[in-house]
């Protein structure tokens, strides 16, 4: 399609341009620019033309891959095999956390979260990212896996545990208020290669073995 419309439009534009205009125009047209050198233009033309579409194409089909990708990228299991979890975040556990982190959202900003999928993790890690979109701040999020077994619930995990942001303080102490304990543990592995930089991130692991 890109390499029709640009490259076709040039190929027939100077037929275009001749039918449009008027004999004594296209006279003097054809004694400004003679053919041979108008030839040698629209060639340079396609060429130009040629690398944009290639270009345009590959752009438009990574633009609608990266879409799927995004509407997909929080499914990549089959919910059927969750169908007995019964785990959830209690209604006033979610208005808590919705209202308090609303409260902060200035001083929270971007939000970085993540959780496995697994048992009864998946509703209620649903339910709390569901709480904190609620609250308006801007959630980025994503799958990943723990690193030991004893990487259970929910967590905060840090470049450095011991020197947690003022922002990533006020989070546990809401999710505290909202009866839900959290632990401190170290930045998760696979999280590692995609947060780089990004100091901690909310996840919410397996439930304990």
């Amino acid at each position: 399609m890109f390499f029709f419309q640009v490259t076709g439009g040039i190929l027939v534009i100077e037929q275009l341009i001749e039918f449009i205009l008027p004999k004594k125009w296209w006279e003097a047209v054809d004694t400004a620019i003679p053919k041979s050198k108008r030839r040698r233009i629209l060639l340079w033309l396609c060429a130009v033309s040629f690398i944009y579409a290639s270009f345009s194409a590959y752009d438009n089909v990574n633009m609608r891959l990266q879409s799927v990708y995004e509407r997909n990228r929080d499914l990549p299991i089959d919910f059927q095999t969750f169908k007995s979890s019964e785990k959830r975040l209690r209604p006033d556990q979610s208005k808590i956390i919705s209202n308090l982190i609303y409260e902060n959202k200035n001083i929270i900003g971007k939000l970085h979260f993540a959780r496995y999928l697994s048992g009864n993790t998946v509703m209620y890690s649903g339910d709390i990212l569901d709480a904190l979109k609620r609250s308006g701040v801007e959630v980025v999020q994503d799958i990943v896996a723990p690193d030991t077994p004893d990487q259970t619930g929910v967590m905060v995990a840090c470049d450095d545990p011991n020197n947690v942001p003022e922002s990533i303080k006020i989070i546990i102490g809401i999710f505290h208020k909202a009866d839900i304990n959290v632990n401190i543990t170290n930045m998760l592995t696979q999280a590692k290669k995609r947060y780089v930089g990004n100091g901690c991130i909310l996840f919410v692991g397996p439930d304990p073995l």
